[in-house]
């Protein structure tokens, strides 16, 4: 965590004291005004709802001290506080300033998908040879990278960033923060297609991760689309960086996966001879574990610790689990959905031994003017692919409901799916749950799950 004196805090921020012994010294640095302690710096974000300076006296009863924004005249008495031009630019500058104190190897990881598990992999990895510290949850935006760096402590070797963006440029911001020594682009989907208008332009934001990437770095991409190989093309490369594309068609792509209800099985021939186990049956999941792989292969952790630290993976839940369920089994990939990943889960689902195979789907947010045949097109998909039996909820989701021809239902509550999911439990199904995060479809497999 964090200790500096708020004299050096001043000066990194370029910010002045006020009420503030100079020698004072923080420890550990929040936005949430209702869990400071005595000694945390408080930063005071200005949301749409709530003003975090309104918290003031609050902070200043805690034994906080707390940024203040000067377009903010009033300073209430006693506020100690560390006056800065503006609390976000504050942030970033001070995380920079303690992860050069640190100076740990950094890692960084962007995509649309499966970036979150990549980072998990990758935290096991590390963990077993050096002191490591991962983005907790998906605190990756301007705001959470900073706090991940200051929950880091002085002596942490390996720092791993989950770095997310809505955006153009937000992800260079976050490499302005956190220059890396190494940088991960897992795939290229068309979330945020609102923001950005193509999947070239998403391609060619989530590039932005090697606006930073250090002498000698190593730059790791997932080339199977299009866009993200016309935008790694345009790229300017250092002559230092390697450079590792992997997925289909390329030397690093898992194949003869091997499916449980316990996980999977997959091989890499270019880095071992012995097959890889992961604890999800998300085949996604062999392609961030691939990804964390070639990240350990760079830094040169030791190849008999890999697969320790893939089969005993702790991934985050909602991204590929598997819950047996009496004579059945729930695949719960409830974390987000977007036509990419919606597409994976579902030639996921068919792969686990099974005599049904039932998806349970809801909308996919965020998609732009296409949503409707987007939607419609998964529908179309889960016909292909040989899924037994559909169920959807959610207002987008009718397409796929509608595109969708073997025995089907759209429900208007989650309730009434869960009652109707019941009778599956002991008929030796595979249940595949998935939708967009705001669409919470993991209340549906806890609803399943509850007393069992």
């Amino acid at each position: 965590m964090i200790k500096m004196q708020v004299s050096q805090v001043a000066q990194v921020v370029s910010g002045t004291l006020v009420h503030i012994d100079p020698d004072f010294e923080i420890c550990g640095v929040v936005t949430d005004s209702r869990v400071v302690q005595a000694g945390m710096l408080f930063a005071p974000i200005v949301g749409a709802r709530v003003d975090g300076h309104d918290f003031a006296m609050q902070v200043m009863d805690q034994g906080g001290v707390m940024f203040w924004q000067k377009d903010h005249a009033y300073i209430p008495e006693g506020t100690r506080a560390i006056v800065v031009d503006n609390v976000v630019d504050a942030l970033g500058q001070l995380a920079s300033a303690w992860l050069k104190q640190m100076n740990p190897l950094t890692i960084g990881i962007t995509g649309s998908n499966g970036k979150t598990s990549t980072k998990d992999f990758c935290a096991d990895l590390f963990g077993s040879t050096w002191k490591t510290w991962k983005t907790q949850g998906n605190r990756n935006s301007e705001i959470g990278l900073p706090l991940t760096i200051f929950e880091a402590d002085l002596d942490t070797e390996v720092l791993i960033l989950e770095m997310g963006m809505e955006n153009k440029g937000e992800i260079e911001y976050l490499c302005s923060i956190a220059p890396l020594d190494i940088a991960v682009i897992t795939s290229i989907g068309s979330a945020h297609m609102e923001n950005l208008g193509s999947k070239l332009n998403i391609a060619r934001a989530k590039c932005e991760i090697v606006s930073s990437l250090k002498a000698n770095g190593t730059f790791i991409y997932h080339a199977a689309s299009e866009e993200i190989q016309q935008a790694v093309r345009e790229l300017t490369m250092d002559p230092t960086w390697t450079v590792i594309p992997y997925g289909p068609h390329t030397k690093y792509e898992p194949k003869d996966l091997g499916f449980s209800r316990k996980g999977l099985t997959f091989m890499l021939d270019e880095l071992a001879s012995q097959p890889f186990f992961i604890p999800s049956v998300n085949m996604v999941q062999a392609d961030n574990a691939t990804a964390a792989l070639l990240v350990a292969k760079a830094a040169k952790i030791p190849e008999e610790n890999w697969y320790v630290a893939l089969s005993n993976a702790h991934l985050t839940p909602m991204r590929g689990d598997i819950h047996a369920w009496h004579n059945s089994c729930i695949f719960d990939d409830t974390y987000k959905s977007n036509p990419e990943a919606c597409q994976r889960a579902l030639q996921t689902l068919i792969q686990i031994p099974a005599d049904l195979h039932i998806a349970v789907l809801s909308d996919m947010l965020d998609l732009g003017e296409q949503e409707n045949e987007l939607h419609a097109q998964i529908g179309r998909f889960a016909n292909e692919v040989g899924v037994d039996i559909l169920y959807t909820w959610g207002e987008l989701s009718k397409h796929t409901h509608d595109a969708f021809t073997k025995q089907k239902k759209h429900f208007e509550s989650k309730e009434d799916m869960i009652r109707e999911l019941k009778a599956f439990a002991n008929q030796n199904s595979a249940i595949l749950v998935k939708g967009s995060r705001a669409m919470k479809m993991d209340s549906v497999v806890q609803g399943c799950l509850e007393g069992e």
